[in-house]
């Protein structure tokens, strides 16, 4: 289970990242992944398609960037209000059924990571907190190093442990949204995010 972890099994993680398509980014702690998410939100391209010859503009108010956050703890979640609102960027917590479309970015919290395939798995029992990581454009998660293990078999007792709540939503994820046709075209966020972001917290 997760505790000190050997620098292979997170080159491992990195390595099959990178072969999911997700981006990896070493930060020392939450605030510094908050931040990071912020960024990458501020720079989103928007999550809507708009009339040819419209500005560029996000789906929050006043035509801001949108990053849904709603799975983190109150004290981190002001702390993130505070960053986005300093990058021109609108931070949303619930009611993200009403805005299905329109969520640039989404950060979120993982609990374990299994390296050899980059999995990342969330329990999320809030709805919103579920919609966040399946209908935003670019998906953050933060990741502590301490959290990652080699293989789904080290994961066992977290994984029977979890499961065994009631109710429960565990999510498994390893990258971003991809599908493929019968002539194997392969399209990226169609059923979720198109991109996807890990910030390793190493503190």
């Amino acid at each position: 289970m997760p505790g000190s972890v050997d620098p292979a099994v997170l080159e491992l993680f990195r390595a099959k990242a990178k072969a999911a398509t997700i981006e990896v980014a070493v930060v020392q702690n939450i605030r510094e992944a908050m931040l990071y998410a912020v960024s990458l939100a501020g720079k989103a391209e928007p999550a809507q398609v708009l009339p040819t010859g419209a500005p560029p503009k996000g789906n929050g108010a006043a035509g801001k960037k949108v990053l849904a956050a709603p799975g983190i703890p109150d004290e981190l979640y002001a702390e993130l209000e505070r960053q986005a609102e300093a990058a021109g960027v609108e931070p949303v917590r619930s009611g993200l059924r009403d805005r299905l479309a329109g969520i640039e970015a989404a950060f979120s919290i993982a609990d374990l990571g299994i390296a050899e395939t980059a999995t990342l798995i969330q329990q999320n029992e809030r709805e919103d907190a579920r919609l966040a990581t399946m209908i935003c454009e670019t998906h953050v998660v933060a990741l502590p190093v301490s959290s990652v293990v080699k293989s789904a078999r080290e994961a066992e007792d977290y994984l029977r442990a979890a499961l065994a709540k009631v109710p429960n939503y565990t999510s498994f994820i390893s990258g971003p949204s991809r599908t493929a046709d019968i002539e194997r075209v392969l399209t990226l966020g169609v059923h979720g995010p198109l991109a996807m972001h890990v910030t390793l917290m190493e503190g």
